[in-house]
C-alpha cells in the first residue's frame, strides 16, 4: 500500500510526465488570479463602493440643504415610514419641529399605501391635506438608490380660493343669462309679439277688399302668411328662452316636450323615461336639467351622427340624476381633459349645484353623459 502510495507521488512529480506541467500551470493560473483579484479588482470593487457611499453622502447633504432652503414644507422618512429629517416650513406647518422618530402615518392618515413599496420602485404620488383651514398638495417621490423618500407640501390655498370665486362667478353668470333670457322673452313676447298681431289684423281689415277688388289677392295673401311665419318663428324664439311648458307642468312635461319635437324635427328617434318625480323640483335646478338636456340634443342633432337617444330622469331621496345616451359615432377624448364649449356649459351648470358630470363616450362607440345633482334636504 505504502509502496503504491509512492509510485503515485513519484509519478506526479516526474518532470517528464505531462500532468506535472498540468499542476504547475493550474497552480500559477490560481496565483495569477490571486494577484489580479488582490492588487486590481479587489482596490477598484473597494473604491467604488466608497465613492458611492460619498456620492450618496453628498447627494442626502445636498438634498438636506435644499430642504432645508425651501420656502415650502419638507420631510423625510426612512423606508419603515419614520420621519428622518423635517425643515422648519414642514415643522411651523405641523406645529411640531421634534417630529422626528415618529411614524408619518400617524401625522398624515391619508398615507395608507406601502411607504417601502415606493421607494423601492422610485414611485411618485400626489394627494391632498388640509390644516388649519390651509390646503396642500403633497408630492411624495421614492427615492430608491438613497433609501428614502422625500415628501414635498406645495399651498394651493389661493388656487383653491381662485377656482372657488370662478365657480361662484360662473353661477352668478349662469342666472344672469337665464333672467335675461326671461326678461328679452317678457319683452319679446308682451310687445313685439303682440304688436306683430295687431299690425297683422289692421292689413287684414283695413286693404283685404281693397287687394281683393284689384285682383292682387293671391300676392296679398303670399305676404300675410310670410308674415305668419315670422310670428311663428318668434314662437320658437320665446319657446327657447322660456319654455311656457317647463313653468307650467313641470321637468317631465317639458323635457317630453323637447324629446318630441326633436324627434318630429330630425331623423332621430328619441324617449324619455322618469322615475320618481311626483312632485316639482325648485325652479332653478328644473332649467338646469333642462337647458343641460337642451346641449346635451343640440350636440347630438349636430355631431353624433345617431339614430337614436334617450334620456332617464332619475329622483331618490337625496339625488336627481339624468343620463343622456345615443348611439352615436362617439369621440374620443383628450388627455389634456380640454372639453367643448357645450360640454364646459354642461359642466359648469353642473358644478353650480355641486353636482358630479360623468361622460362615457369613444370613437364609434356612441356617447353616456350620466349628471348627478344632489337635492336640499327638507327642513
Amino acid at each position: 500500500m505504502l509502496k503504491d502510495l509512492k509510485q503515485y507521488v513519484n509519478l506526479l512529480f516526474n518532470i517528464n510526465d505531462p500532468i506535472f506541467y498540468s499542476i504547475i500551470f493550474a497552480v500559477l493560473i490560481f496565483i495569477l488570479l490571486y494577484l489580479i483579484f488582490k492588487n486590481i479588482i479587489y482596490p477598484l470593487q473597494k473604491k467604488f463602493i466608497s465613492e458611492k457611499n460619498e456620492l450618496e453622502l453628498k447627494n442626502a447633504r445636498l438634498m438636506a440643504l435644499f430642504a432645508e432652503l425651501d420656502p415650502d414644507p419638507v420631510l423625510r422618512l426612512n423606508k419603515s415610514g419614520k420621519i428622518i429629517y423635517i425643515n422648519k416650513s414642514a415643522g411651523m406647518l405641523l406645529k411640531d419641529e421634534k417630529l422626528e422618530g415618529r411614524h408619518i402615518k400617524r401625522i398624515i392618515p391619508s398615507i395608507n399605501f406601502s411607504i417601502e413599496n415606493f421607494i423601492e420602485n422610485d414611485r411618485t404620488k400626489t394627494f391632498y391635506f388640509n390644516n388649519d383651514s390651509k390646503n396642500y398638495t403633497i408630492q411624495f417621490k421614492g427615492i430608491s438608490s438613497l433609501e428614502i423618500a422625500q415628501l414635498y407640501f406645495h399651498d394651493i390655498t389661493e388656487k383653491i380660493e381662485y377656482e372657488k370665486k370662478l365657480k361662484d362667478l360662473s353661477v352668478i353668470l349662469q342666472n344672469n343669462i337665464e333672467e335675461d333670457r326671461q326678461r328679452i322673452a317678457r319683452e319679446l313676447h308682451d310687445d313685439i309679439g303682440q304688436n306683430l298681431l295687431i299690425l297683422k289684423m289692421n292689413l287684414i281689415n283695413k286693404y283685404r277688399h281693397i287687394i281683393k277688388a284689384t285682383g292682387q289677392e293671391a300676392s296679398f295673401n303670399e305676404s300675410m302668411d310670410f308674415f305668419q311665419n315670422i310670428i311663428s318663428e318668434l314662437k320658437i324664439i320665446l319657446y327657447d328662452l322660456k319654455p311656457p311648458m317647463l313653468e307650467e307642468m313641470g321637468l317631465s312635461q317639458a323635457l317630453s316636450s323637447l324629446v318630441n319635437k326633436v324627434s318630429e324635427e330630425g331623423s332621430i328617434k328619441g324617449s324619455l323615461n322618469t322615475f320618481g318625480f311626483n312632485e316639482r323640483l325648485n325652479p332653478k335646478m328644473e332649467i338646469t336639467l333642462y337647458r343641460i338636456a337642451q346641449e346635451a340634443l343640440n350636440n347630438i342633432i349636430k355631431h353624433s351622427r345617431a339614430k337614436e337617444f334617450s334620456i332617464n330622469l332619475i329622483r331618490t331621496d337625496g339625488l336627481i340624476k339624468m343620463i343622456i345616451n345615443d348611439d352615436g359615432i362617439g369621440f374620443h377624448t383628450p388627455d389634456t381633459g380640454k372639453k367643448g364649449y357645450g360640454l364646459l356649459n354642461i359642466s359648469e351648470r353642473v358644478e353650480s349645484f355641486n353636482g358630479v358630470f360623468k361622460m362615457d363616450t369613444s370613437n364609434n362607440n356612441g356617447t353616456m353623459l350620466v349628471i348627478e345633482l344632489p337635492l336640499e334636504k327638507k327642513k
